[in-house]
């Protein structure tokens, strides 16, 4: 195995920690930092670094969140400290090893995804019931019952930082999601129901599994907060969209009409919070999601054109 920048740091905090007879069993590179996999006289262990400063403090509140209303396990944090590594200084988690496998090391396609989706909602559904009687929570915070100045609370700095001055954001970009922002209450006027504890980054690579596929743990929240289960759902159909993740809950627990737009509005608010996170920008990317927003809602179809235009697809 090749050795990384993190293999030293990583057992150097694992041996700080008192962990003993320490061998890297495995290494993750991540889209928001790295993993350490280790093997210790005491058990198996994992060290998770993180490229976004605050991140791994922000993820032990959202793990604390989620864990008491959680079906599956969820990761138990031993240590979080900075340590140095070869180039500066590390957030670090330790935490004891959850067995499963990841989600890209299960048969492709997975023989049998259906009882697979149904495991993965039921753990959406048990999150997704747990409330807040204040309503819905602001980035602060603060709480309101109503659900629009909640939503405006998370994303307007991300409107503001898409528009400043060293934003790699293009101009057809801007302006799409200038149009995007304009729209927000048509769009998000028929959401209704209570606020709901959603993981921020459900999607299937953030369960582990036993070898038939079924999921057997839960990882990597995000922003964990009462929101509406919309802004949940949306990453059920991110990945193995074979597996039907999302059809499946909208299935059990209907959702008001203008979802199929919804999705992808909350998709690319969302991807603007990961590009400002870890300096991740792909023009084509956000053009193409456009363009999937438009043919469910025709208003965004000029938007979509001229971005679509401005960063085509890949030959």
């Amino acid at each position: 195995m090749e050795t990384s920048v993190y293999q030293a740091p990583a057992l150097a905090f694992a041996a700080q920690a008192g962990l003993v007879n320490l061998q890297v069993t495995q290494e993750i590179p991540s889209f928001y930092g790295h993993v350490v996999f280790l093997q210790a006289e005491q058990g198996e262990f994992v060290v998770k670094f993180s490229r976004q400063a605050g991140r791994l403090a922000s993820e032990i509140v959202a793990l604390n969140r989620l864990r008491p209303h959680s079906l599956l396990p969820m990761p138990e944090v031993l240590v979080h400290r900075e340590i140095l590594g070869e180039h500066g200084k590390l957030d670090a988690l330790l935490m004891p090893r959850l067995l499963g496998i990841p989600a890209w090391e299960l048969p492709n396609p997975l023989p049998n995804p259906t009882p697979t989706a149904q495991r993965i909602v039921e753990q959406m559904l048990a999150w997704h019931a747990v409330s807040d009687a204040r309503g819905f929570e602001h980035a602060n915070g603060e709480f309101t019952l109503a659900f629009l100045p909640a939503f405006e609370s998370w994303t307007r700095p991300l409107l503001a930082g898409l528009n400043a001055e060293n934003s790699p954001f293009s101009t057809q970009l801007r302006s799409a999601f200038a149009k995007l922002w304009a729209e927000r209450e048509r769009v998000l006027a028929p959401i209704t129901g209570p606020s709901s504890l959603c993981h921020d980054d459900p999607h299937a690579c953030n369960f582990l599994y036993d070898a038939s596929g079924l999921p057997i743990a839960a990882i990597d929240p995000c922003d964990v907060a009462f929101r509406h289960r919309e802004q949940d759902i949306f990453h059920l159909a991110d990945a193995f969209p074979d597996w039907r993740l999302l059809e499946s809950y909208i299935e059990q627990q209907p959702l008001a009409d203008g979802f199929a737009a919804r999705r992808w509005f909350f998709s690319l608010w969302d991807d603007v919070k990961h590009s400002q996170n870890v300096a991740w920008y792909d023009a084509t990317w956000f053009a193409n999601k456009f363009a999937q927003l438009a043919q469910v809602d025709a208003d965004f179809q000029s938007v979509a054109d001229v971005a679509s235009t401005a960063h085509p697809a890949s030959a």
